[in-house]
Protein backbone atom coordinates (compact mmCIF):
# COMPACT_ATOMS: atom_id res chain seq x y z
CA UNK A 1 0.00 0.00 0.00
CA UNK A 2 1.29 3.48 -0.65
CA UNK A 3 1.63 5.52 2.32
CA UNK A 4 1.41 9.51 2.51
CA UNK A 5 5.14 9.86 3.02
CA UNK A 6 6.23 7.92 -0.15
CA UNK A 7 4.06 10.78 -1.62
CA UNK A 8 5.70 13.52 0.28
CA UNK A 9 9.05 12.71 -1.01
CA UNK A 10 8.37 13.16 -4.87
CA UNK A 11 9.44 16.20 -6.71
CA UNK A 12 6.97 19.05 -7.48
CA UNK A 13 7.72 18.66 -11.48
CA UNK A 14 6.42 17.76 -14.28
CA UNK A 15 6.28 14.35 -15.49
CA UNK A 16 4.69 10.92 -15.76
CA UNK A 17 3.98 8.70 -12.95
CA UNK A 18 3.26 4.62 -12.46
CA UNK A 19 1.58 3.02 -9.55
CA UNK A 20 3.47 -0.37 -9.35
CA UNK A 21 2.97 -3.98 -7.61
CA UNK A 22 6.18 -5.87 -7.91
CA UNK A 23 6.97 -5.45 -11.73
CA UNK A 24 3.31 -4.98 -12.99
CA UNK A 25 2.32 -1.18 -13.69
CA UNK A 26 -1.14 -0.60 -12.45
CA UNK A 27 -1.76 2.60 -13.01
CA UNK A 28 0.14 5.19 -15.16
CA UNK A 29 -0.61 9.16 -15.15
CA UNK A 30 0.96 12.49 -16.04
CA UNK A 31 0.87 15.77 -13.97
CA UNK A 32 2.14 18.94 -14.27
CA UNK A 33 3.15 19.03 -10.60
CA UNK A 34 4.00 15.51 -9.71
CA UNK A 35 3.26 16.11 -6.06
CA UNK A 36 -0.05 17.39 -6.10
CA UNK A 37 -1.62 15.02 -8.97
CA UNK A 38 0.09 11.95 -6.52
CA UNK A 39 -1.83 13.61 -3.24
CA UNK A 40 -5.11 14.36 -5.13
CA UNK A 41 -5.16 10.73 -5.82
CA UNK A 42 -4.52 9.83 -1.78
CA UNK A 43 -7.35 11.83 -0.77
CA UNK A 44 -9.64 10.40 -3.29
CA UNK A 45 -8.96 7.18 -2.03
CA UNK A 46 -11.23 7.67 0.87
CA UNK A 47 -14.21 8.01 -0.97
CA UNK A 48 -13.61 7.08 -4.60
CA UNK A 49 -13.50 3.20 -5.04
CA UNK A 50 -11.40 3.06 -7.89
CA UNK A 51 -8.76 4.96 -6.21
CA UNK A 52 -8.91 3.45 -2.65
CA UNK A 53 -8.00 -0.04 -5.11
CA UNK A 54 -4.91 1.91 -6.75
CA UNK A 55 -3.22 2.90 -3.58
CA UNK A 56 -4.26 -0.02 -1.99
CA UNK A 57 -2.93 -2.61 -4.80
CA UNK A 58 0.54 -0.79 -5.40
CA UNK A 59 3.50 -1.37 -3.79
CA UNK A 60 5.50 1.82 -4.62
CA UNK A 61 5.39 4.69 -7.16
CA UNK A 62 8.10 5.38 -9.74
CA UNK A 63 8.15 8.84 -11.69
CA UNK A 64 10.16 10.09 -14.73
CA UNK A 65 10.45 13.90 -14.93
CA UNK A 66 9.84 15.33 -18.62
CA UNK A 67 10.78 19.00 -20.13
CA UNK A 68 6.90 19.62 -20.59
CA UNK A 69 3.27 18.50 -20.47
CA UNK A 70 3.70 17.27 -24.58
CA UNK A 71 6.56 14.92 -23.50
CA UNK A 72 4.42 14.14 -20.54
CA UNK A 73 1.46 13.60 -22.67
CA UNK A 74 3.48 11.64 -25.45
CA UNK A 75 5.25 9.12 -22.66
CA UNK A 76 2.16 8.50 -20.72
CA UNK A 77 0.08 7.43 -23.75
CA UNK A 78 3.31 5.25 -25.23
CA UNK A 79 3.91 3.79 -21.52
CA UNK A 80 -0.41 2.76 -21.02
CA UNK A 81 -0.36 0.98 -24.53
CA UNK A 82 2.93 -0.58 -23.46
CA UNK A 83 2.01 -1.98 -20.26
CA UNK A 84 -1.82 -2.24 -20.25
CA UNK A 85 -2.44 -1.13 -16.51
CA UNK A 86 -5.31 -2.40 -15.09
CA UNK A 87 -6.81 0.86 -13.89
CA UNK A 88 -6.45 2.80 -16.90
CA UNK A 89 -9.23 3.32 -19.26
CA UNK A 90 -6.85 4.68 -22.23
CA UNK A 91 -5.25 1.29 -23.13
CA UNK A 92 -9.58 -0.40 -23.52
CA UNK A 93 -9.77 1.80 -27.01
CA UNK A 94 -5.77 2.27 -27.76
CA UNK A 95 -5.17 -1.69 -29.04
CA UNK A 96 -6.59 -0.42 -32.42
CA UNK A 97 -10.84 -1.17 -33.82
CA UNK A 98 -10.65 -2.68 -36.33
CA UNK A 99 -9.82 -1.90 -40.07
CA UNK A 100 -10.11 -3.37 -43.58
CA UNK A 101 -6.97 -2.70 -45.63
CA UNK A 102 -7.30 -2.90 -49.09
CA UNK A 103 -3.54 -4.42 -50.27
CA UNK A 104 -1.01 -2.97 -52.59
CA UNK A 105 -0.71 -6.21 -54.56
CA UNK A 106 -1.03 -7.00 -58.67
CA UNK A 107 -4.60 -8.13 -57.19
CA UNK A 108 -5.66 -6.44 -53.90
CA UNK A 109 -7.50 -7.86 -51.66
CA UNK A 110 -9.32 -7.03 -47.99
CA UNK A 111 -8.10 -7.64 -45.18
CA UNK A 112 -9.55 -7.74 -41.39
CA UNK A 113 -6.61 -5.45 -39.47
CA UNK A 114 -5.79 -3.78 -36.74
CA UNK A 115 -3.13 -0.53 -36.02
CA UNK A 116 -1.34 1.73 -38.80
CA UNK A 117 -0.85 -1.19 -42.28
CA UNK A 118 0.52 -0.13 -45.40
CA UNK A 119 -2.55 0.17 -48.34
CA UNK A 120 -5.59 1.65 -48.24
CA UNK A 121 -7.73 1.55 -44.99
CA UNK A 122 -11.02 1.67 -44.45
CA UNK A 123 -12.88 1.77 -40.89
CA UNK A 124 -13.02 1.92 -38.11
CA UNK A 125 -15.16 -0.45 -36.88
CA UNK A 126 -16.72 -1.06 -33.67
CA UNK A 127 -16.56 -4.86 -33.98
CA UNK A 128 -14.65 -7.61 -35.66
CA UNK A 129 -17.84 -9.19 -36.34
CA UNK A 130 -19.12 -5.88 -38.28
CA UNK A 131 -15.70 -5.85 -39.72
CA UNK A 132 -15.78 -9.32 -40.96
CA UNK A 133 -19.82 -8.98 -42.17
CA UNK A 134 -18.49 -5.91 -44.75
CA UNK A 135 -15.63 -7.97 -45.94
CA UNK A 136 -17.72 -10.90 -46.67
CA UNK A 137 -20.27 -8.26 -48.51
CA UNK A 138 -17.50 -7.06 -50.37
CA UNK A 139 -16.32 -10.65 -51.39
CA UNK A 140 -20.25 -11.88 -52.52
CA UNK A 141 -20.70 -8.80 -54.82
CA UNK A 142 -17.02 -7.54 -56.46
CA UNK A 143 -15.10 -11.22 -56.44
CA UNK A 144 -11.85 -9.80 -54.96
CA UNK A 145 -9.50 -12.84 -54.26
CA UNK A 146 -10.04 -14.63 -50.95
CA UNK A 147 -6.43 -15.99 -51.07
CA UNK A 148 -3.76 -14.38 -49.06
CA UNK A 149 -0.68 -14.89 -50.90
CA UNK A 150 -2.61 -15.21 -54.02
CA UNK A 151 -1.87 -18.94 -55.43
CA UNK A 152 -1.18 -20.12 -58.95
CA UNK A 153 -3.86 -23.10 -59.75
CA UNK A 154 -5.22 -24.81 -62.50
CA UNK A 155 -8.91 -25.50 -61.15
CA UNK A 156 -10.40 -22.70 -58.50
CA UNK A 157 -10.92 -23.18 -54.87
CA UNK A 158 -14.51 -23.79 -52.95
CA UNK A 159 -14.53 -20.01 -52.44
CA UNK A 160 -14.66 -19.35 -56.71
CA UNK A 161 -17.73 -22.04 -56.66
CA UNK A 162 -19.36 -19.81 -53.99
CA UNK A 163 -19.87 -16.48 -55.81
CA UNK A 164 -17.10 -15.21 -53.60
CA UNK A 165 -13.99 -14.70 -55.61
CA UNK A 166 -13.86 -14.46 -59.42
CA UNK A 167 -10.25 -16.64 -59.63
CA UNK A 168 -7.50 -14.27 -60.37
CA UNK A 169 -4.98 -17.27 -59.84
CA UNK A 170 -6.12 -19.25 -62.59
CA UNK A 171 -6.49 -16.39 -64.96
CA UNK A 172 -10.57 -16.39 -64.74
CA UNK A 173 -10.50 -12.59 -64.67
CA UNK A 174 -8.57 -10.13 -66.51
CA UNK A 175 -6.42 -7.45 -64.52
CA UNK A 176 -8.52 -4.84 -66.05
CA UNK A 177 -11.59 -6.41 -65.03
CA UNK A 178 -10.33 -7.44 -61.58
CA UNK A 179 -9.26 -3.72 -61.35
CA UNK A 180 -12.46 -2.59 -62.03
CA UNK A 181 -14.00 -4.64 -59.04
CA UNK A 182 -11.51 -2.97 -56.49
CA UNK A 183 -12.43 0.48 -57.82
CA UNK A 184 -16.21 -0.48 -57.09
CA UNK A 185 -15.56 -1.63 -53.35
CA UNK A 186 -13.54 0.82 -52.93
CA UNK A 187 -15.97 2.91 -53.88
CA UNK A 188 -18.56 1.17 -51.65
CA UNK A 189 -16.30 1.36 -48.32
CA UNK A 190 -16.08 5.18 -49.23
CA UNK A 191 -19.27 6.17 -49.65
CA UNK A 192 -17.78 8.00 -53.11
CA UNK A 193 -20.04 6.64 -55.64
CA UNK A 194 -19.81 8.82 -58.39
CA UNK A 195 -16.69 7.88 -60.28
CA UNK A 196 -17.22 4.59 -60.42
CA UNK A 197 -20.90 4.36 -61.71
CA UNK A 198 -20.50 5.32 -64.94
CA UNK A 199 -17.79 2.71 -66.23
CA UNK A 200 -19.94 0.00 -64.78
CA UNK A 201 -22.64 1.02 -66.67
CA UNK A 202 -20.69 1.12 -69.69
CA UNK A 203 -19.23 -2.71 -68.85
CA UNK A 204 -22.86 -3.61 -68.61
CA UNK A 205 -23.15 -2.23 -71.92
CA UNK A 206 -20.21 -3.65 -73.05
CA UNK A 207 -20.97 -7.62 -72.24
CA UNK A 208 -24.46 -7.52 -73.24
CA UNK A 209 -23.20 -6.61 -76.50
CA UNK A 210 -21.24 -9.63 -76.28
CA UNK A 211 -23.89 -12.08 -74.65
CA UNK A 212 -21.99 -12.28 -71.73
CA UNK A 213 -25.01 -12.14 -69.66
CA UNK A 214 -24.30 -13.62 -66.47
CA UNK A 215 -21.11 -11.01 -66.02
CA UNK A 216 -24.02 -8.40 -66.82
CA UNK A 217 -26.11 -9.67 -63.76
CA UNK A 218 -23.38 -9.92 -61.77
CA UNK A 219 -22.29 -5.80 -62.31
CA UNK A 220 -25.83 -5.11 -62.29
CA UNK A 221 -25.98 -6.16 -58.26
CA UNK A 222 -23.26 -4.49 -57.90
CA UNK A 223 -24.80 -1.23 -59.39
CA UNK A 224 -27.62 -1.67 -57.25
CA UNK A 225 -25.70 -2.28 -54.14
CA UNK A 226 -23.39 1.24 -54.55
CA UNK A 227 -26.74 2.85 -55.78
CA UNK A 228 -28.27 2.30 -52.83
CA UNK A 229 -25.43 3.42 -50.72
CA UNK A 230 -25.98 6.75 -52.78
CA UNK A 231 -29.44 6.87 -51.69
CA UNK A 232 -28.04 6.47 -48.04
CA UNK A 233 -29.07 3.66 -45.58
CA UNK A 234 -28.51 5.85 -42.42
CA UNK A 235 -28.87 8.94 -40.95
CA UNK A 236 -28.03 11.10 -44.27
CA UNK A 237 -27.31 14.49 -44.90
CA UNK A 238 -25.18 15.36 -42.00
CA UNK A 239 -23.30 19.04 -43.10
CA UNK A 240 -19.90 17.75 -42.99
CA UNK A 241 -18.22 14.73 -45.69
CA UNK A 242 -15.75 12.96 -43.34
CA UNK A 243 -15.05 13.16 -39.52
CA UNK A 244 -15.28 11.82 -36.26
CA UNK A 245 -17.16 13.20 -33.73
CA UNK A 246 -16.79 12.92 -30.10
CA UNK A 247 -19.64 13.90 -27.68
CA UNK A 248 -19.41 14.44 -23.95
CA UNK A 249 -23.00 14.38 -21.90
CA UNK A 250 -21.54 14.01 -18.64
CA UNK A 251 -20.36 10.48 -17.82
CA UNK A 252 -21.35 9.19 -20.97
CA UNK A 253 -19.24 10.03 -24.16
CA UNK A 254 -20.48 9.69 -27.99
CA UNK A 255 -17.75 8.63 -31.03
CA UNK A 256 -19.60 8.63 -34.01
CA UNK A 257 -18.49 8.59 -37.44
CA UNK A 258 -19.08 10.72 -40.72
CA UNK A 259 -18.44 9.13 -43.85
CA UNK A 260 -19.67 10.87 -47.16
CA UNK A 261 -21.89 13.21 -45.03
CA UNK A 262 -23.72 9.70 -43.54
CA UNK A 263 -23.83 8.64 -40.26
CA UNK A 264 -22.22 5.35 -40.96
CA UNK A 265 -21.23 4.17 -36.66
CA UNK A 266 -21.28 4.72 -33.64
CA UNK A 267 -20.18 4.09 -30.06
CA UNK A 268 -21.48 4.86 -26.36
CA UNK A 269 -18.97 4.82 -23.90
CA UNK A 270 -19.64 5.08 -20.04
CA UNK A 271 -16.58 6.61 -18.25
CA UNK A 272 -15.58 6.07 -14.58
CA UNK A 273 -15.49 9.99 -14.34
CA UNK A 274 -15.91 12.74 -16.58
CA UNK A 275 -12.36 13.40 -17.17
CA UNK A 276 -11.29 10.42 -18.80
CA UNK A 277 -13.03 11.63 -21.95
CA UNK A 278 -9.32 12.89 -23.58
CA UNK A 279 -8.21 9.73 -22.69
CA UNK A 280 -9.97 7.69 -24.79
CA UNK A 281 -10.09 10.12 -27.68
CA UNK A 282 -5.75 9.42 -27.07
CA UNK A 283 -6.64 5.72 -26.97
CA UNK A 284 -9.09 5.84 -29.81
CA UNK A 285 -6.21 7.25 -32.25
CA UNK A 286 -3.41 5.70 -30.66
CA UNK A 287 -3.61 3.35 -33.53
CA UNK A 288 -6.68 3.88 -35.36
CA UNK A 289 -5.96 6.29 -38.51
CA UNK A 290 -7.13 9.79 -37.70
CA UNK A 291 -9.72 11.40 -40.56
CA UNK A 292 -9.01 14.76 -42.13
CA UNK A 293 -11.34 16.61 -38.76
CA UNK A 294 -12.02 15.61 -35.39
CA UNK A 295 -15.17 17.31 -33.26
CA UNK A 296 -15.60 17.55 -30.34
CA UNK A 297 -17.60 19.67 -28.27
CA UNK A 298 -15.35 20.09 -25.08
CA UNK A 299 -12.20 22.20 -25.37
CA UNK A 300 -8.92 19.93 -26.05
CA UNK A 301 -5.86 20.89 -24.24
CA UNK A 302 -3.23 22.46 -26.15
CA UNK A 303 -0.92 19.12 -25.52
CA UNK A 304 -3.61 17.14 -26.42
CA UNK A 305 -4.01 18.79 -30.01
CA UNK A 306 0.10 18.88 -30.53
CA UNK A 307 -0.41 15.14 -30.07
CA UNK A 308 -3.31 15.05 -32.48
CA UNK A 309 -1.34 17.04 -35.09
CA UNK A 310 1.54 14.99 -34.97
CA UNK A 311 -0.28 12.03 -35.87
CA UNK A 312 -1.61 13.54 -39.19
CA UNK A 313 -2.51 16.51 -40.83
CA UNK A 314 -6.07 16.99 -38.93
CA UNK A 315 -8.57 19.63 -38.64
CA UNK A 316 -9.62 20.00 -34.85
CA UNK A 317 -13.15 21.86 -34.55
CA UNK A 318 -15.24 22.15 -32.21
CA UNK A 319 -19.42 21.25 -32.19
CA UNK A 320 -21.22 24.62 -33.02
CA UNK A 321 -23.92 23.34 -35.64
CA UNK A 322 -26.84 22.76 -34.14
CA UNK A 323 -28.54 20.51 -36.14
CA UNK A 324 -26.30 18.21 -36.08
CA UNK A 325 -25.75 18.74 -32.44
CA UNK A 326 -29.48 17.74 -32.21
CA UNK A 327 -29.04 14.39 -34.56
CA UNK A 328 -26.15 13.98 -32.09
CA UNK A 329 -28.14 13.72 -29.06
CA UNK A 330 -30.82 11.71 -30.36
CA UNK A 331 -28.33 8.82 -31.22
CA UNK A 332 -26.84 9.52 -27.37
CA UNK A 333 -30.43 7.88 -26.14
CA UNK A 334 -33.00 9.02 -23.82
CA UNK A 335 -31.45 9.36 -19.86
CA UNK A 336 -33.67 9.87 -16.97
CA UNK A 337 -32.82 13.63 -14.81
CA UNK A 338 -31.00 11.60 -11.68
CA UNK A 339 -32.24 14.64 -9.12
CA UNK A 340 -36.05 13.43 -10.52
CA UNK A 341 -35.14 9.68 -9.97
CA UNK A 342 -33.45 10.09 -6.57
CA UNK A 343 -36.61 11.81 -5.47
CA UNK A 344 -38.69 8.96 -5.91
CA UNK A 345 -36.28 6.80 -4.41
CA UNK A 346 -36.63 8.71 -1.28
CA UNK A 347 -40.21 9.14 -1.58
CA UNK A 348 -41.29 6.08 -2.75
CA UNK A 349 -38.56 3.31 -1.46
CA UNK A 350 -37.09 5.00 1.54
CA UNK A 351 -33.93 4.97 0.56
CA UNK A 352 -31.03 7.41 -1.32
CA UNK A 353 -30.50 6.71 -5.44
CA UNK A 354 -28.14 3.18 -5.68
CA UNK A 355 -25.38 4.22 -7.04
CA UNK A 356 -24.90 0.82 -9.07
CA UNK A 357 -27.98 -1.86 -9.71
CA UNK A 358 -27.20 -5.67 -10.65
CA UNK A 359 -30.00 -7.31 -12.36
CA UNK A 360 -29.71 -10.88 -12.80
CA UNK A 361 -31.91 -13.13 -14.89
CA UNK A 362 -32.60 -17.32 -15.90
CA UNK A 363 -32.89 -18.78 -19.34
CA UNK A 364 -33.49 -22.09 -20.43
CA UNK A 365 -34.97 -24.18 -23.10
CA UNK A 366 -37.11 -27.16 -21.64
CA UNK A 367 -34.16 -27.61 -18.95
CA UNK A 368 -31.46 -27.60 -21.33
CA UNK A 369 -29.24 -24.60 -21.95
CA UNK A 370 -29.64 -23.36 -18.47
CA UNK A 371 -27.86 -20.11 -18.79
CA UNK A 372 -28.03 -17.08 -16.46
CA UNK A 373 -26.98 -12.98 -17.05
CA UNK A 374 -25.99 -10.10 -14.77
CA UNK A 375 -26.27 -6.82 -16.24
CA UNK A 376 -25.19 -3.38 -14.56
CA UNK A 377 -27.30 -0.50 -14.39
CA UNK A 378 -24.70 1.92 -13.09
CA UNK A 379 -25.41 6.08 -12.04
CA UNK A 380 -27.91 6.07 -14.71
CA UNK A 381 -26.98 4.23 -17.43
CA UNK A 382 -26.54 0.25 -18.57
CA UNK A 383 -22.77 -0.40 -18.00
CA UNK A 384 -22.64 -2.43 -20.74
CA UNK A 385 -19.23 -3.54 -20.38
CA UNK A 386 -19.87 -4.92 -16.71
CA UNK A 387 -22.45 -7.64 -18.30
CA UNK A 388 -21.76 -10.99 -17.60
CA UNK A 389 -23.23 -14.60 -18.86
CA UNK A 390 -23.16 -17.82 -16.85
CA UNK A 391 -23.56 -21.02 -18.31
CA UNK A 392 -25.43 -23.08 -14.91
CA UNK A 393 -23.40 -25.68 -13.73
CA UNK A 394 -25.49 -27.42 -10.65
CA UNK A 395 -28.18 -27.91 -12.45
CA UNK A 396 -29.47 -30.41 -14.74
CA UNK A 397 -33.46 -29.61 -14.93
CA UNK A 398 -35.51 -27.23 -14.58
CA UNK A 399 -35.12 -25.21 -11.24
CA UNK A 400 -35.46 -21.92 -11.49
CA UNK A 401 -34.45 -21.78 -7.82
CA UNK A 402 -31.33 -23.14 -7.55
CA UNK A 403 -30.34 -21.81 -10.63
CA UNK A 404 -30.76 -17.90 -9.69
CA UNK A 405 -29.06 -19.61 -6.10
CA UNK A 406 -25.75 -20.41 -8.71
CA UNK A 407 -25.66 -17.77 -10.27
CA UNK A 408 -26.05 -15.07 -7.06
CA UNK A 409 -23.19 -17.25 -5.23
CA UNK A 410 -21.34 -16.91 -8.03
CA UNK A 411 -21.25 -13.22 -7.88
CA UNK A 412 -20.85 -12.91 -4.76
CA UNK A 413 -18.13 -14.80 -4.30
CA UNK A 414 -16.23 -12.47 -7.22
CA UNK A 415 -18.15 -9.35 -5.25
CA UNK A 416 -17.07 -9.74 -2.04
CA UNK A 417 -13.27 -10.93 -3.00
CA UNK A 418 -12.79 -7.34 -4.66
CA UNK A 419 -13.02 -8.65 -8.56
CA UNK A 420 -15.84 -6.40 -8.79
CA UNK A 421 -17.32 -3.19 -7.88
CA UNK A 422 -19.82 -3.80 -4.81
CA UNK A 423 -23.44 -2.95 -5.89
CA UNK A 424 -26.13 -0.91 -3.80
CA UNK A 425 -28.89 -3.42 -4.93
CA UNK A 426 -29.70 -6.60 -6.70
CA UNK A 427 -32.98 -6.76 -8.91
CA UNK A 428 -34.08 -10.14 -9.70
CA UNK A 429 -36.62 -11.22 -11.93
CA UNK A 430 -39.10 -13.17 -10.62
CA UNK A 431 -41.67 -13.35 -7.66
CA UNK A 432 -40.68 -13.99 -3.77
CA UNK A 433 -39.28 -17.34 -4.29
CA UNK A 434 -36.35 -15.95 -6.66
CA UNK A 435 -36.18 -12.67 -4.13
CA UNK A 436 -36.31 -15.17 -0.61
CA UNK A 437 -33.22 -17.24 -2.39
CA UNK A 438 -31.64 -13.46 -3.13
CA UNK A 439 -32.05 -13.08 0.79
CA UNK A 440 -30.50 -16.28 1.60
CA UNK A 441 -27.33 -15.35 -0.73
CA UNK A 442 -27.07 -11.73 1.04
CA UNK A 443 -27.08 -12.82 4.77
CA UNK A 444 -24.45 -16.10 3.93
CA UNK A 445 -22.07 -13.46 2.14
CA UNK A 446 -22.81 -10.85 4.24
CA UNK A 447 -23.82 -8.32 1.89
CA UNK A 448 -24.59 -4.68 3.29
CA UNK A 449 -27.33 -4.68 -0.27
CA UNK A 450 -30.73 -3.95 -1.20
CA UNK A 451 -32.87 -6.45 -2.63
CA UNK A 452 -35.84 -6.21 -4.99
CA UNK A 453 -37.62 -8.68 -7.32
CA UNK A 454 -40.04 -7.71 -9.91
CA UNK A 455 -43.17 -9.93 -10.57
CA UNK A 456 -43.52 -9.62 -14.44
CA UNK A 457 -47.96 -10.26 -13.38
CA UNK A 458 -48.77 -6.90 -12.75
CA UNK A 459 -45.23 -5.70 -12.85
CA UNK A 460 -44.86 -5.65 -9.58
CA UNK A 461 -41.89 -4.10 -7.40
CA UNK A 462 -41.13 -6.46 -4.07
CA UNK A 463 -39.21 -5.24 -1.62
CA UNK A 464 -37.08 -6.69 1.23
CA UNK A 465 -39.39 -5.55 3.99
CA UNK A 466 -42.43 -6.48 2.58
CA UNK A 467 -43.73 -3.30 0.16
CA UNK A 468 -45.08 -4.37 -2.96
CA UNK A 469 -45.10 -1.08 -5.66
CA UNK A 470 -47.20 -1.26 -8.77
CA UNK A 471 -44.78 0.34 -11.45
CA UNK A 472 -47.14 1.08 -13.80
CA UNK A 473 -48.14 3.75 -11.51
CA UNK A 474 -44.67 4.86 -11.02
CA UNK A 475 -43.47 5.68 -14.55
CA UNK A 476 -39.62 7.38 -13.50
CA UNK A 477 -39.24 3.80 -11.70
CA UNK A 478 -40.52 1.78 -13.74
CA UNK A 479 -38.14 2.73 -16.60
CA UNK A 480 -35.19 1.98 -14.25
CA UNK A 481 -36.36 -1.18 -12.83
CA UNK A 482 -38.20 -2.05 -16.18
CA UNK A 483 -35.24 -1.58 -18.03
CA UNK A 484 -32.98 -3.15 -15.93
CA UNK A 485 -35.26 -6.53 -15.94
CA UNK A 486 -35.60 -6.52 -19.76
CA UNK A 487 -32.07 -6.35 -20.26
CA UNK A 488 -31.33 -9.19 -18.32
CA UNK A 489 -33.82 -11.14 -19.72
CA UNK A 490 -33.04 -10.10 -23.36
CA UNK A 491 -29.00 -10.74 -22.24
CA UNK A 492 -29.94 -14.14 -21.05
CA UNK A 493 -32.30 -15.28 -23.65
CA UNK A 494 -30.14 -14.60 -26.60
CA UNK A 495 -26.46 -16.12 -24.74
CA UNK A 496 -29.42 -19.35 -24.18
CA UNK A 497 -30.75 -19.12 -27.95
CA UNK A 498 -26.94 -18.90 -29.13
CA UNK A 499 -26.08 -22.06 -27.55
CA UNK A 500 -29.02 -24.09 -28.53
CA UNK A 501 -29.04 -23.32 -32.43
CA UNK A 502 -25.52 -23.16 -32.46
CA UNK A 503 -25.14 -26.92 -30.63
CA UNK A 504 -28.32 -28.02 -32.12
CA UNK A 505 -26.83 -27.15 -35.65
CA UNK A 506 -24.24 -29.43 -35.03
CA UNK A 507 -26.07 -32.47 -33.51
CA UNK A 508 -28.72 -32.63 -36.75
CA UNK A 509 -26.11 -32.30 -39.12
CA UNK A 510 -24.39 -35.43 -37.47
CA UNK A 511 -27.58 -37.41 -38.16
CA UNK A 512 -27.99 -36.12 -42.21
CA UNK A 513 -27.00 -38.91 -44.42
CA UNK A 514 -24.90 -37.34 -47.34
CA UNK A 515 -23.04 -34.64 -45.05
CA UNK A 516 -19.61 -35.50 -44.66
CA UNK A 517 -16.89 -32.98 -42.83
CA UNK A 518 -16.33 -30.99 -45.99
CA UNK A 519 -20.27 -30.19 -46.37
CA UNK A 520 -20.21 -29.99 -42.90
CA UNK A 521 -17.95 -26.63 -43.03
CA UNK A 522 -19.38 -25.68 -45.74
CA UNK A 523 -22.83 -25.18 -43.90
CA UNK A 524 -21.38 -23.95 -40.39
CA UNK A 525 -19.58 -21.02 -42.52
CA UNK A 526 -22.58 -19.40 -44.65
CA UNK A 527 -25.36 -20.37 -42.22
CA UNK A 528 -25.61 -19.37 -38.61
CA UNK A 529 -28.06 -21.87 -38.05
CA UNK A 530 -30.59 -24.68 -39.43
CA UNK A 531 -33.10 -22.07 -39.95
CA UNK A 532 -30.80 -19.89 -42.57
CA UNK A 533 -30.33 -23.35 -44.04
CA UNK A 534 -34.09 -24.37 -44.13
CA UNK A 535 -34.64 -20.41 -45.86
CA UNK A 536 -31.85 -20.96 -48.49
CA UNK A 537 -32.21 -20.78 -51.98
CA UNK A 538 -31.43 -23.89 -54.11
CA UNK A 539 -29.32 -22.21 -56.34
CA UNK A 540 -27.33 -21.25 -53.87
CA UNK A 541 -27.18 -24.32 -52.27
CA UNK A 542 -26.28 -25.89 -55.30
CA UNK A 543 -23.55 -23.53 -56.34
CA UNK A 544 -22.50 -24.50 -52.95
CA UNK A 545 -22.04 -27.87 -53.94
CA UNK A 546 -25.01 -29.04 -51.66
CA UNK A 547 -28.10 -30.87 -52.45
CA UNK A 548 -31.34 -29.16 -51.60
CA UNK A 549 -32.79 -31.85 -50.91
CA UNK A 550 -30.78 -32.07 -47.67
CA UNK A 551 -33.73 -29.39 -46.57
CA UNK A 552 -35.94 -31.91 -46.76
CA UNK A 553 -34.12 -34.25 -44.22
CA UNK A 554 -33.18 -31.84 -42.01
CA UNK A 555 -36.89 -31.11 -42.38
CA UNK A 556 -37.93 -34.50 -41.52
CA UNK A 557 -35.26 -35.00 -38.37
CA UNK A 558 -36.61 -31.78 -36.89
CA UNK A 559 -39.92 -33.00 -37.00
CA UNK A 560 -39.04 -36.53 -35.44
CA UNK A 561 -40.35 -38.47 -38.92
CA UNK A 562 -36.81 -40.59 -38.72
Amino acid sequence: MIRLEDILAIPEKTGVYLFKKGDKVLYVGKAKNLKERLLQHYRQSEKDQKEKAIIVESERVEWVITRNEFEALTLEVDLIQLHKPKYNVLHKYGGGYPLLLLTEDKYPTLKVVRGQSQGMVFGPFFSVGKAKKVKRLIHKLFKLRTCDPMPIRKEPCMDYHLGLCCAPCCGYVSHDEYMLNVKSATSLLSGDVSSVLPELYLAIERYSKELKFEKCAQIRDQVLALENLSKGQRVSNIPIPNADIFYSMGKLLGVFLVRSSKLVDKQIILLDKEEQKEEVLLGFYYSNPIPHQVITNFELLPEVKEWLERRGRVKLDKLTDKALEDIIRENMGNHIDLNLLEKEFREKLCMDLPSIIEGFDVSHFYGEYTVASCVVWEKGYMNKRRYRRYRIRSVSKIDDYASIREVLERRAKRLKAGEEVMPDAWLIDGGYGQMNVALEVKRKYQMDIKVFALAKQEEMLLCEDGKELCLIDHPILYRVFGLIRDEAHSFALSYSRKLKLKEDTHHVLDHIKGIGEVKKRIIYRNFENLYELLKADEDVLKRMGINPAIKQEVKKYLEGDQ
